[in-house]
């Protein structure tokens, strides 16, 4: 893929094109989700369908991994990158046109099909153009620095668009956003092929429908689980009896399949599954953060123009923690420290948290555990990806790519199952311990009323003052009810860094197996 690329061209101008190449596909991830009631109000929809928009982008990813390869070794490259370019151009406008949710879920899973398009050609040629280790050690953490920062990236670029736009129009500057890089490619590439093309036969459609429908389904009860209590609901245990059946039919298919999408070998290595283990848990904490800005809205009443500012702490605590990480792992340390120092970093945002939440606050209370939490995920992230994929043979690399967006996706999700949880059940448990206060025969709460009614009537208002002090009251129980969940949410994650913190030093000595790297030229998809 060296010669690819035009003559005047040069090198910088190359890197830069395939990163920023990216960034578009980026934003679309979290889209949805940058101003969840924006979104539901605009679809008519609830926020557990928002996050289905999201969890289908993801799926989409995900499923369509194990088969694109065989597009990317089809296509000629520039071809390649024209066709699936103008394809989000055109998923994007009709996102812009479609308003009905149940069109725009097949929309967003076919986003996240394109997405995975773009992140394994642009990475492939990346890699490709490398010609030391520490360079692709370092374009590694470069990308997944990329994509922690996508989230609360996106929150700051879209906060002024939803808050000045109608919210379909911006899909259409989504749309827009495609074309500078599109016109790029056609201006640098070359329309060559430096391989033999694989021919596009015995395409393993099966087993993509099979994956992408079990990851579906597992993504669809966290996200409605709690809603409709789990299984007592009929559609939930279809999703389960569906998820598990598919499952076992996919690994069976797998053992006996000539042709193999993902090698069920990469299990047996112990280090590949505490790797696993590793990184499943780091995306639960790492979504815990939808927990604070959800505070900050709620409770400390920033509104999302605001919020998306102090997200930049949260960016530069990735940015160091990735930049660190790119350190120690050229310089060959065990991953046993990084990751030590990780989970430190998130118990600590942790407890912070835990102790910081209040009924009042300011923001800037939260500036440096938002750092601190940004410094955990990027100490983490690319240590474990690395480790997960040279703890297995070279040709497995690819099995062992596809399993890590796996289990980056079922962290993802069971973080929504989670919270979800606690939102629905332990709020309304504390908003019921709180109201069986709020009684007439209560002498303490008399006595509030009627301190709050007195306020309201000094500040001018004369009538049904009592009325408006219960509707203040009411609103304080609410938030003091989301206080209350928040920590326990917190107090769970703190025990499950505790637990790796636990597992990782007592675990045997963990050396660096790195310098397969070098031999593996796997997207870090």
């Amino acid at each position: 893929m060296k010669g690819i690329f035009k003559e005047w061209v040069p090198e910088w101008l190359i890197k830069l094109i395939l990163f920023s190449g990216l960034m578009p596909s980026m934003v679309l991830f979290f889209l949805p989700g940058a101003n969840i009631n924006v979104t539901a109000g605009y679809y008519g929809c609830q926020p557990s369908d928002v996050q289905l928009l999201i969890v289908l982008f993801y799926a989409g990813f995900v499923g369509f991994y194990i088969l694109e390869r065989r597009f990317f070794q089809f296509f000629p490259v520039k071809h390649y990158y024209i066709i699936f370019n103008i394809l989000q151009i055109l998923n994007c406008l009709l996102m812009h046109l479609i308003s009905d949710i149940e069109w725009v879920y097949g929309l967003r899973f076919f986003q996240g099909m394109l997405f995975a398009s773009a992140v394994n050609l642009s990475i492939s040629m990346i890699f490709s153009r490398l010609k030391s280790e520490r360079a692709k050690e370092g374009s590694y953490a470069v990308f997944f620095g990329m994509l922690l920062c996508s989230s609360p990236f996106n929150t700051f670029v879209t906060a002024d668009f939803i808050d000045s736009f109608n919210f379909d129009e911006i899909y259409f500057y989504a749309a827009i956003s495609f074309v500078p890089g599109l016109i790029m490619i056609m201006l640098t590439m070359r329309s060559i092929r430096q391989a033999k093309p694989y021919p596009l036969f015995s395409l393993d459609w099966g087993s993509f429908i099979l994956y992408s429908l079990l990851i579906v389904s597992f993504g669809y009860m966290m996200v409605y689980g709690q809603e409709v209590y789990w299984f007592s609901d009929s559609k939930m245990l279809i999703a389960l009896i569906l998820f598990i059946s598919l499952t076992l039919i996919f690994t069976v298919r797998q053992n006996v399949l000539k042709r193999i999408c993902i090698h069920m070998g990469i299990f047996k290595s112990r280090n590949f599954l505490l790797g696993l283990l590793v990184l499943y848990m780091m995306y639960i904490e790492r979504f815990s953060l939808s927990i604070a800005n959800q505070y900050f809205l709620q409770v400390l009443h920033l509104d999302p123009i605001h919020l998306s500012y102090i997200q930049w702490f949260n960016i530069l605590g990735i940015v160091c923690g990735v930049v660190f990480s790119m350190y120690w792992i050229l310089a060959k340390r065990s991953v046993k420290w990084m990751w030590s120092f990780g989970y430190i970093s998130l118990l600590t945002f942790h407890q912070i948290m835990f102790f910081s939440f209040e009924s009042d606050g300011n923001d800037y209370y939260f500036f440096i555990p938002l750092v601190i939490h940004g410094l955990g995920v990027g100490l983490i992230m690319v240590p474990t990806i690395l480790f997960v994929i040279s703890s297995v043979k070279t040709h497995f690399g690819v099995s062992a790519a596809a399993v890590c967006l796996a289990i980056r996706y079922l962290g993802y999700t069971t973080s929504i199952g989670l919270q979800n949880f606690f939102k629905l059940f332990e709020n309304s448990q504390h908003q019921e311990a709180f109201g069986s206060q709020l009684q007439p025969n209560n002498p303490i709460f008399r006595e509030y009323l009627s301190t709050e009614a007195g306020k309201l009537m000094n500040q001018g208002l004369q009538y049904k003052e009592h009325a408006a002090a219960i509707k203040l009251i009411a609103q304080r129980v609410r938030n003091e009810a989301y206080v209350r969940y928040a920590m326990d949410y917190y107090e769970l994650m703190s025990l499950i860094s505790i637990c790796l913190l636990v597992l990782i030093l007592f675990s045997p000595s963990l050396k660096t197996m790195y310098n397969k790297l070098k031999q593996n030229l796997v997207s870090p998809a």
